[in-house]
């Protein structure tokens, strides 16, 4: 006799209920990033017009094909995969790809630290520092109203993540409340990993974000 194993209707909606958040969390630490970073070029673009009409339509090409990257990342999502420029140029490939891309067509320097050489490491460990990498340089780019930024990675037995402005700061980090989406998205990223994700203000002024993501 074939024995019927009956699930809990409580237990099926919370994993419905999880899994409607860990796709929310991914189209805004994935998507979101890659929509905004379109957005300014759009808005470099629209300046070019008059002066630069050649560099308007250079950044319009580029726009496009991170307008299909992004594409790709929702299909990635979808699939439950990770992103697709993640899986194309690794975890340092990917994030120093996006930097590129900001420093385009923003008026502040970000520079891109990579002391030693990063192993391979699982997928998660490294769609979750991807993920926490860009959120905070969207967080910077959209408020910290900074002119430095600075990412560095590195490894000690575990993923070694900061991203540190001279920005003005969030005002969830000076009041220790953490009320926005994005902090709290980087933070569970973090935590599901078994690791932890901070973001407090810098020794110098303006925001760092650290984070540690074990491999195991």
């Amino acid at each position: 006799m074939r024995r019927q194993f009956i699930v809990p209707a409580e237990s099926c909606a919370r994993s419905a209920a999880e899994a409607r958040r860990t796709v929310l969390r991914d189209l805004h630490d994935g998507v979101g990033p890659s929509l905004a970073a379109v957005a300014l070029g759009l808005r470099s673009a629209r300046q070019l017009l008059t002066s630069d009409p050649a560099g308007a339509a250079r950044l319009l090409a580029l726009l496009e094909d991170e307008m299909h990257s992004a594409i790709d990342d929702i299909k990635s999502l979808v699939a439950s995969e990770s992103p697709s420029v993640v899986t194309k140029l690794g975890l340092v490939g990917a994030v120093e790809q996006f930097v590129t891309a900001l420093r385009s067509r923003l008026h502040f320097a970000i520079d891109v630290v990579v002391p030693q050489e990063i192993p391979a490491l699982p997928d998660a460990v490294s769609v979750a520092a991807y993920r926490i990498i860009r959120e905070a340089l969207t967080n910077v780019v959209t408020h910290a109203d900074a002119r430095t930024c600075s990412v560095r990675l590195w490894f000690d037995g575990e993923l070694h993540v900061e991203v540190i402005d001279d920005g003005v700061g969030a005002p969830e980090v000076s009041s220790g409340v953490s009320t926005g989406v994005g902090l709290a998205s980087m933070r569970q990223r973090a935590g599901d990993l078994g690791g932890n994700c901070r973001v407090e203000p810098g020794l110098g002024g303006g925001t760092r974000l650290s984070a540690a993501l074990p491999v195991s």
